[in-house]
């Protein structure tokens, strides 16, 4: 059978929308992108990834300046199912207080949380999509990447301050609960941790990628969006050492002096982004 390749092996990927939780009374959709046509592979690795947008703006279809849309396609035709998923927004009341901000931010991981859940239940089921439950994999783009890290490595027990710990355990607890180990690794494209002691050692792998000059989801620990978020976030530069101590099987490319996303505006960016990103997929697969 084909496995999943670096080269395009198909000429066509089909796309289902399939709304995979209801949260707050609304339903949340999804978008499955597979190949299409002499696909003979038993199973397929999955990627689930969610757009940007400061979790104020965004949606699973977002094309400017978002290239989630654009990364599924291009893996479609490589034979993995990629995915993009809408998930609850906030507005800037929501976002005023470093409390309500981490409310918010962690009803959108128990979202994504949902997403990988819908999927663990139908490969248990009918396994609609072929998927290999082992190669199981979620990421983002900017505030995607955020909401990706955090439902990597988030739950009731971690290690984190306070607050934090307090709105994991009111509003991420019990929602959509995966089986240890659920992910095979997590894609982080201009992501951030709320705090880094969540990064524990784990089986996962991560993939990072980050301008070493962004200060919209600094690269160090600091406060976001250039100083005017009310809480800190820790990029890649911040999480490297706790990567690296916990032992994570762990990838990074830094854009020397380039601020947020320069992929986003940027064909060449891109193009090392979406190489970076098939080549630790190949690996994690193999």
């Amino acid at each position: 059978g084909a496995e999943p390749s670096k080269d395009v092996v198909f000429t066509q990927f089909s796309v289902n929308t399939i709304q995979y939780t209801v949260a707050d009374g609304r339903p949340l959709l999804m978008d499955i992108y597979q190949p299409v046509g002499g696909d003979t592979t038993a199973f397929r690795p999955l990627v689930i990834l969610a757009h940007g947008g400061s979790f104020l703006s965004g949606n699973r279809r977002t094309e400017y300046e978002e290239r989630v849309p654009a990364i599924c396609r291009q893996l479609a035709l490589r034979g993995y199912v990629a995915v993009s998923i809408d998930y609850r927004l906030s507005n800037l009341v929501g976002m005023a207080t470093k409390k309500s901000a981490y409310k918010e931010l962690m009803q959108s991981v128990a979202d994504g949380r949902c997403s990988v859940a819908w999927f663990v239940n139908d490969i248990t089921k009918r396994n609609t999509y072929r998927i290999d439950k082992n190669k199981l994999f979620f990421g983002g783009n900017s505030a995607g990447s955020i909401l990706a890290e955090q439902l990597a490595f988030l739950d009731s027990d971690a290690v984190c301050k306070p607050v934090l710990q307090k709105a994991i355990r009111k509003y991420l607890n019990n929602v959509c609960p995966l089986p240890p180990h659920t992910l095979r690794g997590v894609i982080s494209l201009a992501g951030a941790v709320l705090d880094t002691n969540i990064i524990h050692p784990s089986p996962i792998a991560v993939l990072h990628i980050q301008g070493d000059a962004d200060h919209v989801v600094p690269y160090g620990y600091k406060r976001a969006i250039s100083g005017l978020a009310p809480f800190k976030l820790a990029g890649l530069g911040a999480d490297r050492a706790r990567y690296i101590s916990g032992r994570l099987n762990f990838k990074e490319y830094v854009f020397k002096n380039a601020g947020h996303t320069p992929w986003d505006k940027d064909d060449d960016a891109f193009n090392i982004v979406f190489q970076q990103l098939l080549t630790f997929l190949q690996k994690e697969t193999k």
